[in-house]
């Protein structure tokens, strides 16, 4: 098999065809209901083995159209965390896999058009990409005049135009496939990825972010942000300046010494706590790809390289103040505030103490486990997740389920990377006065 793609279908009925392949060959949906509601799923051993192999043609096929029908998946699978089985969101979990990129004889026009002749004649552009995504690429470039190392990330093709129409595609594939309990309304879900995914291709948007990050951050050595260059860039276009980094897979970082990984990962959890509490927009795209870590010669002073700001969310202070207030109501066990914050923010419908509120508030002070505790919590090796699913899953059909707001979507989705990265560093840290600083005192000491 190729390691590069070289067309993408970009026409809308190709790409619902492609797709209703997948439903086709997915759909065994009185077999898949019954999985659902049985009460002993390790019975479904047949059904997993099913599972097992539809991950491999939806990777396959959705990788190839790439674009909003990928980066769709990708964003459901996050949201799948609260209403789907495992089982049922293993297989869109596999879109979040490392994407094949387009061919450089295609990606070499795109560049040509966006920058014409001249500029294109001006950068010595590296064929093979720094990085392949759902919705572009990114490829090294130097100035030939002044040697100045460039990225260029460069849009697929037709991605924009196709995300009504993808979105469409893939909730009829989810219904088609029987993925979805019939109990739920998937249109808020939707709605979100479709404002995420037009803000994702929106470049200019993503260069006023880039100055807006970097400015927020200014003075901060532990990070380092991108900065955008206008000269090169168009709406299809990105142009930043190159940061050198590592990826959290390369050999060099998996054998830093556990204090080197803590203080990273203790950075790390910093900044999401001061995105939250302190800027008021968080970047909620916590894949690894996009953070790199630049590794200091005498090991004092690592740093956090962070890209990918087209994901970043400002947070309305009508969402912020009771989010906040479910937080500092969990940290500190208090049932009254913490219902009264649900209620606003509108996963609970009345202030009647029912089982399904009782139960999510109990939900939401489980899952400050880390963060309360006294020493250091080791996030490799907690059960926290699986603890959380197992209390959850009986409320899955529950007629009280209420999807959260938008907002909150975007958080879980930055949590669950957060979580993600905290387990690939093997943290060992103590977040307990970082986070009783921002919650309560505004800032970190």
């Amino acid at each position: 098999m190729s390691d590069t793609l070289n067309k993408l279908k970009t026409k809308a009925l190709s790409r619902a065809l492609s797709v209703a392949k997948l439903a086709v060959s997915g759909t065994v949906k009185s077999q898949w209901i019954k999985f659902l509601e049985s009460d002993d799923p390790e019975n479904s051993d047949r059904w997993k083995e099913f599972l097992k192999t539809q991950a491999e043609k939806v990777t396959l096929e959705l990788g190839q159209l790439k674009g909003s029908l990928m980066k769709a998946g990708q964003l459901f699978s996050i949201y799948g965390e609260r209403i789907l089985p495992k089982e049922a969101n293993d297989i869109l979990k596999t879109l979040q896999s490392k994407s094949l990129p387009l061919a450089w004889p295609q990606v070499r026009e795109e560049f040509l058009k966006e920058l014409g002749p001249e500029r294109f004649a001006a950068l010595e552009i590296q064929k093979n990409p720094l990085g392949a995504a759902s919705l572009g690429q990114v490829h090294f470039a130097q100035e030939k005049k002044t040697g100045r190392k460039l990225a260029l990330k460069i849009k697929y093709p037709g991605v924009e135009e196709a995300i009504e129409s993808d979105l469409k595609i893939l909730k009829t594939f989810l219904k088609v496939a029987g993925f979805i309990p019939q109990n739920l309304d998937l249109s808020l879900i939707f709605g979100e990825a479709k404002k995420m995914l037009q803000q994702e291709v929106n470049y200019q948007r993503e260069y006023e972010l880039l100055e807006e990050y970097g400015r927020l951050l200014a003075g901060d050595e532990r990070y380092v942000i991108p900065k955008p260059i206008r000269e090169y860039s168009t709406s299809n276009l990105l142009c930043m300046s190159f940061e050198e980094g590592l990826s959290l897979d390369d050999p060099q970082i998996e054998s830093l010494s556990q204090e080197r990984k803590n203080r990273l990962a203790l950075n790390f959890f910093d900044l999401f706590m001061r995105e939250v509490t302190v800027f008021g927009k968080v970047q909620t795209d916590s894949h690894f790809g996009n953070y790199q870590i630049r590794l200091d010669p005498q090991g004092q002073k690592d740093q956090w390289v962070l890209f990918d700001l087209g994901a970043l969310r400002q947070l309305a202070p009508s969402f912020l103040e009771p989010y906040l207030d479910m937080l500092r109501a969990a940290y500190r066990q208090d049932k009254e505030t913490a219902h009264r914050a649900l209620v606003e923010l509108g996963l609970l419908g009345s202030f009647e103490m029912t089982p399904y509120a009782q139960e999510l508030i109990n939900l939401c002070f489980l899952v400050t486990e880390p963060v309360k505790t006294e020493g250091c919590y080791d996030w490799e090796k907690t059960d926290l997740p699986e603890r959380v699913i197992l209390r959850a899953r009986p409320y899955l059909f529950d007629k009280n389920v209420r999807l959260p707001p938008p907002e909150m979507m975007s958080l879980d989705r930055k949590v669950a990377g957060v979580f993600t990265l905290m387990v690939k560093l093997k943290a060992k840290i103590h977040t307990k006065t970082l986070v009783e600083n921002y919650l309560f005192n505004g800032e970190a000491q």
